[in-house]
């Protein structure tokens, strides 16, 4: 007669293998476990790279309005030159700025990690930072040091929220557009007259200008107010037609990328 085994023993003798399987395998421990099968862990980044960075943007702000004040004073009221007052000065604003701006990209990409070359030329402070570099090491201007005068204003009081400045903001940043136009004309006139490395120093600006125009909505819509201003003049006064016609082209490019924009 044969025997039909009982189901609850079975079960049984099957708990006590898994159990003595169980007691037979590796713990998973951090050293058992692969490189690859591992979970990432987040950590917190060190605060003092940080606050080093936090004391270089203020610094070289502080001292690019401080020594900024001193060659304003120097070249507005025709003051000589000094023991070379006023170009030190000059440069070490100039300074003051490229440190400041250093620190804002080292803030917020990491200097190891730098987006690619096309995103970073688009970025107006890398702009600036290269600007700042060719006016270093170039002759002494007004027109150069005003936007990081006025830049390094700003972040200052927006930062220890000065309202008597930052109320002013949209004023202060028409200025700065308007100075780089003014900047634009001025070099413009001393490469006409062959002086020094203005050619070089115009084709700079333009192609960062030029970048600006179509990145920046603030600089485009100026830029097409100037020109909707000389239209008439231009339109009117020049029977050039090869004239005519690129100018007819900067006009249909700026309504495109207007149109882009909006």
């Amino acid at each position: 007669m044969s025997t039909v085994p009982n189901g609850n023993n079975q079960m049984a003798e099957h708990a006590a293998a898994k159990a003595e399987d169980a007691s037979k395998a590796t713990p998973i421990t951090n050293t058992t476990v692969a490189p690859e099968h591992k979970k990432k862990k987040l950590v917190r980044k060190q605060a003092g790279s940080n606050q080093l960075k936090y004391k270089a943007w203020q610094f070289g702000h502080i001292f690019t309005i401080v020594f900024g004040v001193i060659t304003f004073t120097f070249q507005i009221f025709l003051l000589p030159n000094k023991w070379y007052i006023n170009s030190i000065c000059y440069r070490l604003s100039l300074l003051g700025s490229m440190v400041a701006l250093t620190a804002t990209f080292s803030h917020k990409f990491g200097i190891k990690f730098l987006p690619p070359f096309p995103t970073l030329i688009a970025q107006q402070n890398f702009q600036y930072l290269i600007l700042a570099i060719i006016w270093c090491f170039t002759f002494k201007s007004i027109f150069k040091i005003i936007p990081y005068f006025l830049i390094s204003t700003l972040q200052l009081s927006a930062h220890k929220n000065i309202e008597a400045v930052t109320k002013h903001l949209a004023q202060l940043a028409s200025f700065i557009a308007y100075d780089e136009l003014f900047l634009i004309v001025y070099l413009l006139l001393r490469t006409l007259l062959f002086r020094n490395t203005s050619g070089y120093q115009l084709t700079a600006f333009l192609f960062f200008y030029w970048l600006r125009i179509l990145y920046n909505k603030e600089t485009g819509n100026l830029f097409r107010s100037v020109v909707t201003r000389l239209d008439g003049k231009v339109t009117t006064s020049t029977k050039n037609e090869k004239v005519l016609h690129y100018w007819s082209k900067i006009k249909k490019f700026l309504d495109a990328k207007q149109y882009d924009k909006v």
